[in-house]
């Protein structure tokens, strides 16, 4: 990837978020995601209504998440990668693109990507803040590639 289209095309500052999608998912994925972080060594953090929690039982933290909120934060590389724990077809993180401010860190995320994808054997994309459709970055790789698909930006 070209790091100065990747900066002015995905990780602009506009002052809004990307989100990272891991898509066709179930509940279960969750539990594919803490093995994956936990065996290589990646921190993060699970909180229940802001306070963090060592609970990890999937089946728990949805008996939880019926009376509280449950966010989970990646610490990657410099790099916080956030998500409210939900139940769904997808999973929905957040990037602040400040961070991604090197093309190391551009490098560092989209391996990270990549190998989570590898991992849990899903696509991955990129997109503008709540606008799943404009996919800017997509990790698939059942095919072995990431894909740019760069949407117009005013």
């Amino acid at each position: 990837m070209n790091y100065d289209e990747v900066m002015n095309e995905v990780f602009f500052n506009d002052g809004s978020l990307r989100d990272i999608y891991v898509l066709n998912t179930d509940i279960q994925v969750w539990a594919l995601i803490f093995d994956y972080l936990e065996n290589v060594g990646i921190n993060y953090r699970v909180t229940i209504d802001g306070l963090i929690t060592r609970i990890r039982d999937i089946a728990e933290l949805l008996k939880i998440k019926k009376e509280a909120s449950i966010g989970i934060t990646i610490e990657y590389s410099e790099i916080d990668i956030c998500e409210h724990f939900y139940e769904g077809s997808v999973i929905e993180f957040d990037i602040s693109p400040i961070q991604i401010d090197s093309e190391k860190k551009v490098d560092l995320l989209m391996n990270f990507l990549k190998n989570l994808s590898r991992k849990l054997n899903k696509t991955i994309i990129i997109t503008p803040e709540m606008t799943m459709e404009e996919v800017l970055v997509r990790v698939d790789l059942k095919y072995g590639k990431i894909r740019r698909r760069f949407g117009t930006r005013t």
